[in-house]
């Protein structure tokens, strides 16, 4: 568990995370297809759900890049 210990967090946090971030990504996708057809639907949705996912990640994990 060297990525637990790297990230500094415990298994379930990390899981919890990581499932929150799962689902963000698949609306990532599922709004990122929805514009790449009509692109006048969710013209910055995709990129700002996107962002949130590694803003979070940086400031929950102490990410740097």
């Amino acid at each position: 568990m060297r990525h637990l210990k790297e990230v500094g967090t415990g298994y379930w946090t990390h899981f919890k995370y990581a499932m929150w971030f799962n689902i963000i990504a698949f609306a990532v996708v599922v709004t990122g297809t929805i514009h790449a057809v009509f692109p006048f639907l969710f013209e910055k949705t995709p990129y700002k759900l996107a962002k949130y996912i590694v803003n979070e990640a940086e400031r929950k994990f102490n990410l740097d890049g």
